[in-house]
């Protein structure tokens, strides 16, 4: 291994292994162990406290380690286990396959395990498949004693639900119990009484978050999670659960804690909610460009569509589109105002500066360069890999050579001679296959640099494909070459700030030409 080497440390734990040898010190210790003793650099520690090996998702640390890993901050990530990286195989094989395109060497100390190698790729494979079962074991294990749980009414949400708090007994844990909140109980009587006395959704949410209340979670409330509790049976003494992943299988049984909700009161409540229940008779003939791009000026969250209708003195009626701030839909003005754009003044506007940024001979060139230092970077790894396969194979076989001259020269005789021949050759036939792997490589990305022509050609094709493209087709366009468009705080969209994706090298895409920098 090149002593040389830069790399990134994982540890992770979720909260039922914080013991059995896998807590965050002990993980940490034996990572920077390793590194201390083989004089390895250590570009960062990244960590996952409480999180699950379940998915890529909700992992804070691996996240940001995926994205540094493809800027060429360090060429190994070094973790105890690979169930540490992850107990999914598809995961841990896509992570692994990343980092191959980007020349980083994923090792783990546990099992000994290198991905630079065929063996060790293939080892990834069954080891990977053993944390996946081992996972999906845990996963069934849980849901069966959850099952039985549920069958005798036993509480099942935990800390969750508004009103009720959940007592953990310190010794015995069958001992543990459900209790009511006094507080939290009457605001769910106050919500129950409120919606039941005609007050609607989006009402009764930004009454909540106007007074100060907040979720169990201690956020602010949504209309969606004031209709979950407006349906929660266990505020009349209930059980909710499925007997498997199907909903049809839902059931409900009588729970062993006290209802908050009088069951006429409840009554009523799911009969206001069928009656206000109604599909969307109208569908709205537009399709909004900028969904999930644009960002409000105010909170930064997404802005969603919206429509205001109006009737003209003529009978005739009008409808004008506009983005409105996602957070004040689901949780009204407590979160965040309105902030309202128009949307196809917005959309216009994106499309004029991109289209002027693309035709700028400026952006091709430096597109070129960028694109040109990214395949240099990626193959350098491959390259200094190879070199040092090349230098180790010419080392093995002069020892092979002086294998021979020791026996020549009686030192050895020929049994020890076949032995050491067989070793040597066994590395050497190792050490080509995977030459053999990266010259392939290295063969796979073209030598010449890419021309700045091709480049000026593939731009130049993008304004007449935007203009002759759908609404669906912009908007797919858009999606695929933009992560975001933020706004100032005055709501002007001429000094809009559009950020390019990959496809674009992440370069920003002024409204003033003259202002044209990269987003770093």
């Amino acid at each position: 291994m090149n002593q040389k080497q830069i790399s990134a440390l994982y540890i992770r734990v979720s909260t039922e292994k914080q013991v059995e040898g896998f807590s965050l010190e002990a993980q940490k210790e034996a990572l920077y162990e390793y590194c201390k003793i083989r004089k390895l650099d250590v570009y960062q520690l990244y960590v996952d406290a409480g999180r699950s090996g379940k998915s890529i998702e909700g992992r804070p640390a691996l996240t940001k380690l995926l994205g540094d890993a493809g800027k060429g901050h360090f060429q190994q990530v070094i973790c105890l286990r690979l169930n540490r990286i992850s107990r999914n195989l598809k995961d841990l094989l896509h992570i692994i396959e990343l980092f191959d395109q980007h020349g980083i060497m994923l090792h783990s100390l546990t099992e000994n395990l290198q991905t630079n190698s065929p063996m060790g790729k293939f080892a990834v494979h069954m080891l990977g498949s053993v944390a996946e079962h081992e996972r999906i074991q845990i996963k069934e294990n849980l849901r069966l004693g959850m099952q039985r749980r549920n069958r005798l009414g036993k509480w099942n949400s935990g800390n969750q639900v508004l009103g009720y708090r959940w007592v953990t007994h310190s010794v015995n844990r069958h001992l543990s119990y459900v209790d009511i909140i006094p507080d939290e109980a009457e605001l769910v009587r106050a919500i129950f009484t409120w919606y039941a006395n005609g007050l609607g959704l989006k009402a009764i949410t930004n009454r909540l978050n106007k007074n100060g209340h907040r979720t169990k979670k201690g956020k602010l409330f949504q209309s969606m999670s004031v209709r979950s509790i407006l349906t929660n049976v266990n505020y009349i003494g209930k059980i909710t659960y499925t007997e498997n992943s199907m909903q049809e299988h839902k059931k409900i049984v009588n729970g062993e804690h006290e209802p908050i909700i009088s069951n006429e009161l409840w009554d009523k409540v799911q009969q206001q909610l069928t009656l206000r229940s109604h599909p969307i008779s109208k569908r709205i003939d537009y399709t909004f460009l900028l969904t999930g791009l644009l960002k409000c000026p105010a909170c930064g969250s997404s802005m969603t569509a919206s429509h205001v209708s109006r009737k003209r003195k003529n009978t005739s009626q009008s409808t004008s589109y506009y983005y409105i701030c996602s957070q004040y839909v689901s949780k009204g003005y407590s979160a965040c105002k309105p902030h309202h754009i128009r949307a196809d003044q917005a959309e216009r506007a994106v499309q004029i500066h991109v289209q002027q940024f693309l035709a700028n001979p400026t952006v091709a060139e430096r597109l070129v360069l960028k694109l040109n230092d990214q395949r240099y970077r990626k193959l350098l790894p491959a390259r200094q890999h190879l070199k040092e396969h090349e230098a180790n194979i010419t080392s093995l076989k002069k020892r092979i050579l002086r294998c021979y001259e020791l026996f020549e020269d009686g030192h050895i005789d020929s049994k020890e001679l076949k032995n050491m021949l067989e070793r040597l050759k066994s590395q050497i036939a190792v050490l080509e296959m995977e030459r053999e792997d990266l010259e392939q490589k290295i063969a796979s990305e073209p030598e010449q640099p890419i021309p700045l022509t091709h480049i000026r050609h593939v731009l130049a094709d993008f304004k007449p494909v935007l203009q002759r493209a759908s609404p669906s087709q912009k908007k797919a366009l858009f999606q695929s070459i933009l992560t975001k468009i933020t706004l100032p705080n005055n709501r002007d969209i001429s000094g809009m700030v559009i950020q390019g994706s990959e496809a674009l090298l992440h370069l920003e895409i002024p409204t003033n030409l003259k202002k044209e920098r990269v987003w770093q």
